[in-house]
């Protein structure tokens, strides 16, 4: 399943499950991404950052 998750900045889509805080991930635009505790709404942090238009291109090109 395709998913956003924020993380260095910006909002990357990923396959899969997105990691937990300190967790890291290979995005779509093909990054290695670690995520922060200001990355997970849930825990007090940012919503939206910018979407990464790597990103945004694949997952376009996917759905």
């Amino acid at each position: 399943m395709l998913r956003w998750q924020q993380a260095e900045g910006l909002r990357h889509a990923l396959l899969g499950r997105p990691p937990t805080e300190g967790g890291s991930f290979v995005s779509l635009c093909g990054k290695e991404l670690t995520v922060a505790r200001g990355d997970i709404p849930e825990l007090g942090g940012r919503w939206f950052d910018p979407t990464c238009t790597g990103c945004e291109r694949e997952w376009l090109t996917r759905v």
